[in-house]
């Protein structure tokens, strides 16, 4: 990221050095508050740092944009991808040069949510694919809630729960099963 970079924000403003985190270094738009950062610089602190948790501060309210952006460097449409259902919001990546752009507070979100070690991952389809699974549970089970009441369904989860440290679960579920 050496080359003179402009954010796409309505100002168009330059983007400046900042450090998200000791040892991190990115670039942030005084304009808008997103932040530019190299992955190459993310697995490198990763890697270097002893990062166990990072400072605690109050994330600002989220600025998620609803569309994908044109990359800063290289102008190419980026990746939009959910960080989680907690924390709600996109990083954008641009795979061709290794960029994610982080809108005003996200950095601190995935910070709070202990996310921040793991954009790598975020950035994956393995990661995607589990928000997608963790967000269908979800609707699943207001929709069961919504029909048999939260009584119910969280009398169903704890029996799953017994069930699942016994050692003759199938035998248990045969039993229940066969209504004895």
């Amino acid at each position: 990221m050496g080359a003179r970079v402009v954010c796409n924000c309505a100002p168009r403003a330059e983007l400046v050095r900042v450090e998200l985190a000791p040892g991190l270094p990115a670039q942030q738009c005084e304009a808008c508050g997103g932040v530019l950062l190299g992955m190459a610089d993310h697995r490198h602190w990763r890697e270097a740092a002893a990062v166990s948790a990072l400072p605690g501060e109050a994330a600002p309210a989220l600025s998620d944009s609803p569309s994908a952006r044109a990359c800063p460097a290289c102008t190419r449409l980026m990746q939009r991808y959910r960080a989680g259902m907690t924390p709600d919001f996109r990083v954008d990546h641009c795979p061709a040069c290794q960029l994610v752009w982080l809108d005003k507070g996200e950095w601190q979100a995935l910070a709070q949510a202990g996310l921040a070690t793991r954009l790598g991952e975020i950035v994956s389809a393995a990661w995607q694919r589990r928000v997608q699974g963790d967000e269908l549970r979800a609707r699943r089970e207001a929709g069961l809630r919504s029909k048999h009441g939260d009584a119910c369904i969280d009398e169903i989860k704890r029996v799953r729960e017994w069930l699942d440290g016994q050692a003759q679960r199938d035998e248990l579920i045969a039993l229940l099963r066969a209504g004895w």
